[in-house]
């Protein structure tokens, strides 16, 4: 633990390789953001490369990441499916008490409301789960990269079908039953599939070099390790996408400036009052904690703007929420890590 020993001791020299970690990811972001925005390149490559990394990347990804997964920590797993509903219940409420002050339209409210309940609970956690590891070996030394994987996989079971049913209403006020399209995904399929072949030994068959299987699934890994450097440049040509006017100024900062308070003030917040409430003497694991330390720690989700641009409705709001958000992530998330990594009980 000598790498966990020193950064306890080394104070704030060790915020810039956790910056520069962050860093990493938003280069990668900026390439899609710079292409997009700048580059000239048309909507159908980055369209084709979503749907790429939507319908075989990211699913194999969870795959081959929960499949992997020790069997032993099926039985953690299910808390996330009430931490889903509570983070984002706790968002809904606080959300609603913060924009029922605020002089927006009621539409505009409801576009608040989203912003503020519904986080980029895949993307991001995920990328910081597998990248951080890379050039901070003391993370995956404290909380692995498997386990975590795991428990973001069944936190979207609850998370994105609510966000395309709840989260679509919010964004463009058109209540409707979700189809089986937005809620059987092939993220969730990939994660369903993970924990099949997790239960039924799959992966130790799958593991014999003298059957074809083995040299089947060693190709899909390399397509899985490309999975969230391509997740990240798509998210950024989603970004350098969105466009805002000047017609309404005061009321996009007012916006913006309202969803950051709730996502990078009050959710971190209660993460921590509940952390010393509770959640340290309840026995986590560390990877339990920085899952939950990460789901509370994120920006909006980029597929409210694509529910705006669809209906034609707060698409200002949208991308200039996540625009302002994204960028004021990189600067405080470095500083949440280090108060996380300081906490009572986090490290052993």
């Amino acid at each position: 633990m000598s790498d966990v020993s020193t950064l306890l001791s080394g104070g704030d020299m060790y915020f810039l390789p956790i910056f520069y970690t962050v860093l990493q990811l938003f280069a990668l972001i900026a390439v899609g953001f710079f292409l997009k925005r700048f580059g000239g390149w048309e909507d159908i490559f980055f369209s084709s490369l979503s749907k790429f990394v939507v319908k075989i990347a990211l699913p194999l990804y969870l795959f081959i990441n929960i499949s992997s997964s020790d069997p032993s920590e099926i039985v953690r797993s299910p808390m996330f499916l009430l931490a889903a509903i509570i983070i984002m219940g706790a968002g809904a409420i606080v959300s609603i008490l913060v924009f029922s002050f605020l002089p927006f339209k009621s539409d505009e409210k409801r576009a608040g409301i989203a912003f503020s309940t519904f986080g980029n609970s895949g993307y991001f956690p995920l990328s910081v789960i597998d990248i951080f590891p890379v050039t901070l070996p003391l993370i995956s030394e404290l909380f692995g990269t498997s386990e975590p994987t795991l428990y973001v996989g069944v936190y979207l079971l609850v998370n994105s079908p609510l966000l395309w049913t709840a989260g679509n209403y919010l964004m463009t006020g058109k209540g409707r039953r979700p189809g089986i399209k937005e809620i059987i995904t092939p993220p969730f399929i990939g994660v369903l599939l993970g924990f099949a072949a997790l239960l039924t030994g799959f992966r130790t068959v799958a593991g014999n070099m003298e059957l074809p299987l083995f040299h089947i699934l060693s190709a899909l890994e390399r397509i899985s390790a490309m999975t969230l450097p391509l997740i990240l440049i798509s998210l950024g040509a989603m970004i350098g996408n969105l466009h805002t006017s000047s017609e309404k100024p005061s009321k996009l900062i007012l916006m913006a400036g309202a969803t950051s308070v709730v996502r990078f003030l009050i959710m971190p917040a209660l993460f921590y009052g509940s952390y010393f409430l509770f959640l340290k003497n309840l026995n986590l694991s560390p990877g339990q904690l920085w899952v939950l330390f990460l789901e509370t720690h994120i920006p909006p989700a980029t597929n409210l703007a694509v529910m705006a641009h669809s209906k034609g409705t707060n698409e200002d709001y949208a991308a200039n929420t996540l625009m302002v958000t994204y960028g004021l992530y990189m600067i405080i998330f470095p500083l949440y890590l280090m108060l996380f990594l300081r906490l009572p009980g986090i490290l052993p």
